[in-house]
């Protein structure tokens, strides 16, 4: 199925163009010059269109940047989300599908060359809450390890499959932005932090 866009007329009504073709332009752009080199003029003209029209797309540098790093996301969660699905237990999945979606997000250099050079604080804000399309696809992918577990009594009974999906998300933020940590430092932190916070303290039940 085609993929629907969203279009807009440019300033003097002869051209249309979507937002996935100005993330495509300012992606090359970032390529070329560096995220945080690249103005939104540098993107606009990339793009083809004039700086009105951009604003009118994306209010701001900061939503575009929001938008290339949504894309990037899901396109990571694609890759792993057999990997994620095929885990039996709800610890190992937690532990080891962290540690490999960490490595995945670590692998992408434009991803984190964003984070490093071109943050602010609403970035910051979207890399721990993300937004609802990436909570539904996340959701997608976590429900089906989380609904074993449920089922077995080993995740807290007070927390939704979204709910547990958002301290994932939260945590994973955390550790991207701890650069100093390895493999083992991650999964120690995740053990500490990340289980039980979701299955709570199981020896003590």
């Amino acid at each position: 199925m085609a993929r629907r866009m969203d279009t807009h007329t440019d300033s003097v009504g002869t051209s249309r163009t979507s937002k996935h073709e100005i993330a495509e332009a300012a992606l090359n752009c970032f390529e070329q010059y560096g995220p945080h080199r690249t103005s939104m003029t540098d993107i606009a003209e990339a793009a083809g269109i004039s700086r009105k029209t951009l604003y009118r797309i994306f209010e701001d540098r900061p939503a575009l940047i929001e938008h290339i790093l949504d894309r990037r996301l899901i396109k990571m969660g694609n890759k792993i989300r057999k990997k994620i699905e095929s885990y039996e237990d709800l610890e190992e999945a937690l532990i080891e599908g962290s540690v490999i979606s960490i490595a995945a997000a670590r692998g992408d250099k434009l991803f984190n060359e964003i984070l490093q050079k071109d943050t602010n604080h609403r970035v910051d804000q979207f890399l721990f809450q993300g937004n609802d399309r990436i909570l539904r696809d996340m959701t997608q992918t976590w429900s089906p390890v989380i609904d074993k577990a449920r089922a077995k009594g080993r995740v807290r009974r007070d927390l939704s499959n979204e709910r547990i999906v958002e301290l994932i998300i939260s945590i994973h933020a955390l550790l991207l932005m701890r650069d100093d940590y390895g493999k083992d430092e991650q999964r120690a932190f995740l053990s500490d932090l990340l289980v039980p916070a979701i299955m709570g303290s199981l020896d003590k039940a």
